[in-house]
């Protein structure tokens, strides 16, 4: 190799090992932003985890964004920028339900070791991905489900037995306080992932958070970096047991909802 062509490679090599470092600090300064602490081994995770989700998304439709930008802001940030409006908590149990790639529960889970994380999908091949994920990535805080939410919802090793329930960009919201309503305890929370356009399913809403006997919704706003959009936080809290009927049966409360 000629002196030329190996001062090119070296220069291309500190190029792009600055560029790393640049987006890095920029990632840095995103979360101090928000308030997030994040240590330099959690940011290494969450650059790991980026990689494992674009490379999966190669062969299953995991996600439509595939710019590494854009997966940072709107799927690694947008998961744990919210993480402060419902007071997560060392030795808290939380489900996230229909986490399709793994959002918001990974990086949550990386985030706060302490906290048992269950990630539930009703798809087989989303879960097995998840849980290769949760594995290269050495989360032992994580367990991955495929089943369908309605099920869990019955089933009495699930049902009231957690903290948080977390949905991003499930169901509309009617739909998605029968699913998650029936797995927290009393005065647990659903935290459902909206955007800014969530009027209309608050109103649709009122039916269902009379009959699963939750408190009035509480509505949390923020905005993504970069002019990246604005977002919405969703927060229920169950005040009374849940009536035995909820959730109703496979498909029903999303084809008759409340």
């Amino acid at each position: 190799m000629t002196y030329y062509f190996k001062q090119k490679l070296l220069g291309d090599l500190a190029s792009t090992i600055k560029g790393m470092l640049h987006f890095q600090q920029s990632v840095e300064s995103w979360m101090d932003d928000a308030g997030i602490d994040i240590s330099d081994s959690q940011y290494k995770k969450l650059a790991k985890y980026v990689d494992l989700l674009k490379g999966k998304n190669e062969q299953l439709n995991l996600t439509r964004i595939v710019d590494s930008q854009e997966v940072w802001i709107k799927h690694i940030l947008d998961s744990l920028i919210a993480a402060p409006f419902f007071k997560i908590e060392a030795g808290m149990k939380v489900i996230d339900i229909g986490t399709g790639g793994g959002l918001p529960g990974i990086p949550l889970a990386i985030l706060f070791p302490s906290v048992q994380f269950t990630l539930v999908d009703a798809t087989q091949k989303k879960i097995d991905a998840v849980r290769e994920f949760a594995h290269e990535l050495n989360l032992n805080n994580v367990n991955c489900i495929a089943e369908r939410i309605e099920v869990l919802g019955q089933n009495p090793d699930y049902r009231d037995q957690f903290d948080l329930v977390l949905s991003r960009a499930l169901a509309p919201l009617r739909v998605l306080i029968e699913l998650s309503v029936p797995l927290i305890h009393l005065y647990g929370n659903v935290v459902a992932y909206k955007g800014p356009e969530y009027i209309s399913e608050l109103s649709d809403a009122r039916n269902a958070v009379a009959k699963l006997q939750c408190e009035q919704p509480k509505v949390l706003q923020y905005s993504l970096p970069e002019n990246k959009g604005n977002r919405t936080i969703i927060l229920i809290t169950k005040k009374r047991v849940t009536p035995n009927i909820y959730p109703r049966r496979d498909g029903m409360p999303a084809n008759r909802p409340l």
